[in-house]
């Protein structure tokens, strides 16, 4: 039984990983540890909406589905506990020089890069194993659990999720969209890092050979696919925030919300997680204190900065502008900035 569950959303590349992994150690939140693409795309595949959109509703849910979605999530999750032991060894991986080197080999196209990209799902495949061993021999089925679920995609599956997790809190973190769409554009560009869908589509994005669409499937984004990649993260990143924020308001009063910046997580987790904290009932002191003077470096593709679009794609963004400035400013974010 799943009682109460945290729910985190946003665009993909807003820092819902990063909260993920701080959240997940939470001892009374049990987490799957990855994204839950593959239990609820089990039976909601866009291929079963023609390939419409990754979106999803709660007419979607059927009993079927409901099961196994249920029983996927309480099989394969581990307690805050089990997982700050997990993140503790990943910190000590991230600084391995040799982990290293296969990391960045695994970012590129050179002659075995692919086998180095498959290193990082092979390891996550021993901890599924290792979550799987452990809730055999040392979870009692009857007990109630209280889960924590991050997936970029459930930005458009709303009204889905509560269908499925109706008592369910959840944490909207939003972003710059300068930089959040600079960080999709470089994301779009790693040739193994974020694998998206293998769309039923050819592709004629300029510069961009790979033939998969990466990110969140978006409403329209066969319109999109011989535009720029710039446009595309544009319209991911408008889309994704309309979708919550659709929903947020439809819901307003019924369903618990808190809305966090990423840039105020980053400069002041001594002052956003005690508000976490309280909004998910937590300890803070206990839980999550130790992070207050530092936040861990989660699934970066290159060194953070706060306005890194200007170094990377200050043109891309300038072109794009129009397309995210309304939803800027919906946001609380500066507009038509320079």
């Amino acid at each position: 039984m799943i009682d109460s569950p945290v729910i985190i959303i946003g665009c993909p590349r807003s820092g819902t990983t990063l909260l993920y992994n701080i959240l997940s150690e939470v001892s009374s939140l049990w987490s799957i540890g990855y994204e839950s693409k593959a239990i609820i795309e089990r039976f909601h595949h866009p291929r079963e909406k023609d390939w419409t959109s990754g979106a999803l509703d709660e007419d979607d849910v059927t009993p079927v589905s409901r099961a196994f979605m249920l029983e996927a999530f309480e099989r394969q999750a581990a307690p805050g506990t089990f997982w700050r032991r997990v993140n503790r060894f990943r910190a000590w991986l991230r600084q391995n020089p040799l982990w290293k080197a296969i990391k960045r080999r695994g970012r590129t196209e050179q002659v075995g890069s692919s086998v180095s990209s498959a290193v990082p799902q092979r390891g996550l495949d021993l901890i599924k194993d290792a979550v799987g061993l452990r809730n055999t021999l040392l979870r009692r089925q009857d007990t109630p659990i209280r889960l924590l679920e991050k997936t970029p995609e459930n930005c458009l599956r709303l009204p889905f999720l509560l269908a499925l997790f109706p008592d369910a809190r959840i944490i909207y973190l939003i972003r710059d969209g300068r930089n959040n769409v600079n960080s999709l554009i470089e994301g779009w560009k790693q040739p193994y890092l974020f694998p998206g869908y293998q769309a039923p589509v050819d592709f004629s994005i300029p510069g961009y050979t790979r033939g998969r669409w990466a990110f969140t499937l978006i409403p329209g984004w066969r319109d999109l696919v011989d535009t720029s990649l710039e446009e595309i993260s544009a319209w991911q990143w408008v889309r994704c925030n309309e979708a919550v924020l659709a929903h947020r308001e439809e819901t307003a009063g019924t369903v618990p919300y808190l809305t966090v910046r990423y840039e105020d997580l980053i400069a002041h987790p001594g002052e956003i997680l005690p508000q976490i904290a309280d909004f998910i009932g937590v300890d803070f002191e206990q839980e999550l204190g130790r992070f207050a003077e530092g936040l861990p470096r989660i699934n970066v593709v290159s060194a953070p900065g706060r306005e890194k679009w200007r170094r990377q794609n200050l043109d891309a963004i300038r072109r794009v502008l129009p397309i995210i400035d309304p939803m800027m400013v919906r946001l609380g974010y500066e507009s038509n900035s320079s």
